[in-house]
């Protein structure tokens, strides 16, 4: 049976591990569109674009260079900039958008942060069809899974959700590969929620006579380096706040090799190399 063919728009390690599982699987990668001239460059593995060329795979900097080009599937996968309705209709079967958080109720920016901001208890990844609006169409899949987030930062809930989202991407690929159409399971609108990036941003800032709880939580929520942190204003100043919970597991990151590092120096003593 012949493997579908797809466009790969995409950013960020995850897209790397489609595309590989992509190629992997045998379907035709018609083009990838990379969005790492502006992404995360505190990010030191490889990034789409040093794949697509490892791979040997077609690549474009921008989606206007797609013109003329078809595929099964037009497939987003963390792309950082908005599908053009172009690019849309370039999918002969479906044009699919992976969104790092549940549909419908963690649309937009509601990502991480908000998720922890109000004490969810589950947390998830969606695949959905998209249309002329943000994370608003019919849904293919839902991937949930319980959380505490009183034990969470933006940091550890975002590396939990992506490689759920990698177990989402291979269970999508495998209905794809059975030939039926996707599920399209229209969003409840009741449910649905969208939040824009400067309603975001605003929730950074602890309210003013904040008790401890709420600080916590909120430095928790927004706990993402090198991200700006949550913080407090101080005499007008910014004064960006470190969670507990974050400057704990920060110190045993930092200290996890203190007997390593001091018993090669003791090594290199007894040696006579230093």
């Amino acid at each position: 049976m012949t493997k579908p063919s797809v466009i790969l728009l995409g950013s960020k390690p995850g897209a790397v591990v489609a595309l590989e599982s992509l190629v992997e699987r045998d379907w035709t990668v018609v083009a990838v569109v990379s969005a790492d001239q502006d992404s995360h460059t505190f990010i030191r593995s490889e990034t789409l674009s040093q794949a697509a060329d490892r791979m040997k795979v077609p690549l474009y900097s921008n989606q206007r260079q797609l013109s003329g080009l078809q595929a099964d599937y037009v497939i987003s996968y963390m792309f950082r900039h908005r599908v053009l309705p172009q690019t849309l209709t370039m999918a002969n079967k479906a044009a699919l958008n992976f969104h790092a958080g549940p549909l419908p109720e963690f649309g937009g920016w509601a990502f991480y942060n908000v998720a922890i901001l109000e004490g969810a208890k589950e947390y998830g990844c969606s695949c959905h069809h998209m249309d002329d609006g943000f994370d608003s169409g019919a849904i293919v899949r839902v991937r949930r899974f319980p959380v505490n987030s009183e034990q969470e930062t933006a940091f550890s809930l975002e590396r939990r959700s992506q490689q759920e989202m990698i177990k989402l991407w291979h269970q999508v690929l495998d209905m794809a590969e059975a030939g039926a159409p996707l599920p399209c399971e229209p969003q409840d609108p009741s449910k649905m929620r969208y939040m824009d990036k400067d309603t975001f941003m605003a929730l950074k800032q602890i309210p003013d006579g904040a008790d401890a709880e709420t600080i916590e939580r909120v430095a928790r929520a927004f706990f993402y380096p090198p991200y700006e942190l949550a913080y407090l204003i101080h005499n007008g100043h910014r004064v960006a706040v470190i969670p507990k919970l974050a400057n704990t597991l920060l110190g045993e990151w930092l200290h996890r090799d203190d007997l390593d590092d001091l018993r090669n120096v003791s090594r290199l003593c007894s040696n006579g190399e230093i």
